[in-house]
Formats: structure tokens, sequence, C-alpha cells
């Protein structure tokens, strides 16, 4: 699934809608840039949420930038700092300040599907109209964390502030 053609924000659903929402991360990463990423090993995608563990596990080895792509179920909000990239699932929202709080001078990409997400300081928004996948982009805080994001993921965005 790739961000040309639209295929990101225009993913209709499916009875895995988990699998798709890890999908969209996957291209989110695949799309962002962190500093000093020619450093890293690999790429670490995170999540909380126990019910994400089988969509995420399908990630597992991908490449992003020749790099192998590493899955990692997060108990601990502490964990994030290892993180390129942090989906937070609704069922999480009692995470949010603590997780903005301890993240505000990493460079991590906090992703998710909680309504507001992106207003409260989230970096990307993910939610449906019709049945399709869209999302909304926080790019100040992006740059305040020191990333960019492609142009082409920007394009797709429904709202970029």
């Amino acid at each position: 699934m790739g961000v040309s053609g639209g295929s990101v924000v225009a993913v209709a659903e499916a009875p895995d809608s988990r699998s798709l929402i890890a999908a969209l991360n996957y291209n989110f990463a695949k799309y962002a840039h962190w500093p000093r990423d020619e450093e890293q090993q690999s790429i670490h995608l995170c999540f909380f949420t126990e019910r994400f563990k089988q969509s995420f596990a399908g990630l597992q080895d991908k490449a992003i930038f020749n790099k192998p792509v590493k899955v990692r179920q997060l108990s601990q909000i502490e964990q994030s700092r290892d993180c390129h990239l942090v989906y937070i699932d609704r069922s999480e929202r009692s995470l949010l300040r603590r997780l903005f709080l301890f993240l505000q001078d990493k460079p991590v990409l906090t992703v998710s599907d909680i309504t507001g997400f992106s207003d409260e300081g989230g970096m990307i928004e993910i939610f449906r109209v019709n049945n399709k996948f869209r999302f909304k982009v926080n790019q100040s805080r992006i740059e305040s964390a020191r990333l960019k994001m492609s142009s082409q993921v920007l394009k797709l965005a429904v709202e970029v502030k």
C-alpha cells in the first residue's frame, strides 16, 4: 500500500481494520524523516494495545530506508523513547497527557485514532469517513519534534495545521 494514488487515505473498511491501521502506520513511517536516522540500525514501530499485537506483527522485518522494521508492544510510557513511531489506540486515551509530556522534546512520530488527537498535541490523527480511513496532520507538532514528513503525505491529509 503506497502513498501515490491516494491509497493511504482511501482504504475501504475491511473486516480487520486493525491491520489497515497498522499498514497506515507503516506508510507514515516510510514517508517520515528522523534526525540522525542514518545512525539507526532499524526502525522501531511501537504500540500499546494488546489487540494490535497481531496486526503490527505483520510489519516485523519489513524494510524502511533499507533498514528492518522492529515492532514492539509497550507497557510503560518510558519505553517509547526508543521508538520512531508510537501508535496510541483510542482505548489508551488516559495515557495521552503523560505520553505527550514524556515525548515533548523527542523525535517520535505519534499516531492515533483518538478523536481530537491532532488538536491535543498528537501528530497524525486517523479517522473514518464513509468507511474510508482519512487523516489529519499537526505539522507544527511534527516540526517541533525535529521530524519531517514527506509532502506526498501532507498532500493526502484532510487537514494540515
